[in-house]
């Protein structure tokens, strides 16, 4: 597999995902009361990055992994905020591949010891 592409959906999976995710979504939902969120907001966010996770979810379609048939780097960026995203309570669309995909790197112990951790911490209650 080139390094090309793994560093091409490494970055686009960081920019398109991480970002568009992390304060728009997460943040909102986990670090504000819920008495205090906005749930059009979120929606509008979360319609925001289903475009991106469209595209995912088509790449995956044809790819075991978002850079190709083997895990690399870019499943890092990738995946670690699918754990958040499939974990909290949002409407989610439906991408089969990316739920399979999700399903594949659950299915690996370094992903469960070291992304699939508790963020209790993080949440703020009314």
């Amino acid at each position: 597999m080139a390094r090309t592409q793994i560093d091409k959906w490494a970055e686009w999976a960081k920019i398109n995902i991480a970002l568009k995710f992390t304060a728009p979504v997460f943040w909102l939902v986990i670090r504000t009361a819920r008495s205090a969120q906005d749930p059009d907001q979120v929606s509008a966010n979360l319609d925001i990055l289903n475009k991106f996770l469209m595209i995912a979810d088509t790449r995956l379609a044809a790819n075991a992994y978002i850079a190709g048939p083997n895990f690399t780097l870019a499943d890092i960026q990738m995946g670690h905020c699918l754990f958040r995203y499939f974990d909290i309570d949002i409407p989610r669309a439906s991408f089969p591949h990316l739920q399979a995909y999700y399903e594949r790197l659950c299915a690996r112990p370094a992903y469960r010891r070291h992304v699939m951790v508790d963020y209790e911490e993080l949440c703020v209650t009314d």
